[in-house]
């Protein structure tokens, strides 16, 4: 019998669909859940939705704004299942007694990181590339030593042009000489 190329289509990369594998579904991994309190009222034998509305939450959040749309007139969402909400964690009634000006203080970051325009990472790091090159933007960007980000000229211009408008009391870092004259909180 002839073989019509039989060895060149077996070499031939072939772009069709391959056949894929019979997947045997029998093992089933059960959902991974953290919090002790959840595993103990999860039940891997319901749904998701009904596990959810034993403890109190609803599974499909958004589909109260489909009803409300739907029944514009109604007043009332119905409820998601009868089963009392649990509490998850303790949530602080106030933020401090002390009465140190009211305000809440993020962990890990500090008053001046919260505040400042540009962060005090990227005021080093512009005040580098200021120090080097002054204004030209194009020589910054292919400077790889200083540059080490590799931001465009356009991205460093716009940093620079952040690091301009900062104030005194927003800086961080020394002002290079070759932008002196171009720094707002010295005129």
């Amino acid at each position: 019998m002839v073989k019509h190329a039989r060895t060149k289509k077996r070499r031939a990369g072939r772009t069709g669909k391959s056949k894929l594998k019979n997947r045997n579904y029998q093992f089933y991994k059960p959902t991974q859940i953290n919090d002790e309190t959840v595993r103990a009222q999860w039940n891997p034998r319901k749904s998701p939705a009904q596990n959810m509305a034993g403890m109190g939450l609803q599974a499909e959040v958004n589909s109260a704004i489909d009803r409300r749309a739907a029944f514009a007139l109604s007043h009332s969402i119905p409820a998601v299942g009868d089963g009392k909400a649990i509490e998850l964690f303790d949530i602080p009634e106030s933020d401090g007694l002390d009465g140190v000006d009211d305000i809440t203080v993020l962990p890990g970051k500090t008053y001046a990181q919260r505040k400042l325009p540009v962060s005090i990472e990227d005021q080093k790091y512009i005040h580098k590339c200021l120090e080097l090159h002054g204004d030209d933007y194009r020589g910054m960007m292919r400077d790889i030593k200083t540059n080490d980000m590799q931001h465009t000229d356009v991205k460093l211009k716009k940093m620079a042009a952040r690091f301009y408008l900062l104030t005194k009391d927003q800086l961080r870092v020394e002002i290079p000489e070759k932008v002196r004259h171009l720094m707002a909180c010295l005129h």
